[in-house]
């Protein structure tokens, strides 16, 4: 993994890290030379310049709001544009479901650079990109959540998959955010992937 100049961030992403550990392998053959090199050869950021990335991210919650505890659906659409020169412009939209009804956040949007952290309302996050994998890693009080976006060929095509990995500290009860809808303190006490949906287009 790339080094960060962040500490807090590149603590947080070997830790989140821990918690997925993915291994792919493949062979190559000697007979055949075109397509099997290419399907086998690893998804580079050339590749990705121009790709739009759409990924939706379901995940069940426990979280605890102004004093009540209970269950909770968060879905987050992201909208992903891979910029030359290691630019990305993204946004995202979560949604979150309770007994009390569904209510979704603002669409937030900004482009940033591939391994510069920034600071975000709740604490650091920044975007990383090797072997065919983009991560997205950001810090919260207590936490860190991991997005994860591996991609491969399929022929001349791009496929994608995507997945979230949430950690906590040692220690700690829960990871503590700020509602991305009216600014409240939550406390995620745990966490459970319900699905995932993710296409790559030009």
């Amino acid at each position: 993994m790339t080094y960060w100049h962040s500490a807090h961030i590149c603590c947080w992403s070997m830790f989140a890290t821990a918690i997925l550990v993915a291994s792919a392998c493949g062979q190559e053959s000697a007979k055949d030379v075109t397509a099997p090199m290419l399907a086998s050869r690893a998804v580079t950021l050339t590749d990705l310049e121009g790709a739009k990335i759409h990924a939706k991210l379901v995940t069940e919650m426990l979280a605890q709001r102004e004093g009540r505890q209970g269950p909770a659906i968060q879905e987050i659409d992201w909208q992903i544009y891979m910029e030359p020169e290691g630019r990305i412009s993204f946004s995202f939209r979560p949604t979150t479901r309770t007994a009390r009804g569904t209510r979704a956040a603002p669409i937030r949007a900004t482009t940033v650079k591939l391994g510069e952290p920034w600071s975000t309302d709740n604490g650091e996050a920044v975007w990383q990109f090797k072997d065919g994998e983009l991560d997205f890693v950001r810090s919260y009080k207590g936490g860190a959540v991991r997005t994860i976006i591996s991609l491969k060929r399929d022929g001349q095509n791009l496929t994608c998959t995507a997945s979230s990995t949430y950690a906590r500290e040692q220690g700690k009860r829960g990871m503590v955010l700020n509602s991305p809808i009216d600014g409240v303190p939550v406390t995620i006490l745990s966490w459970k992937p319900v699905s995932s949906t993710c296409n790559v287009t030009r």
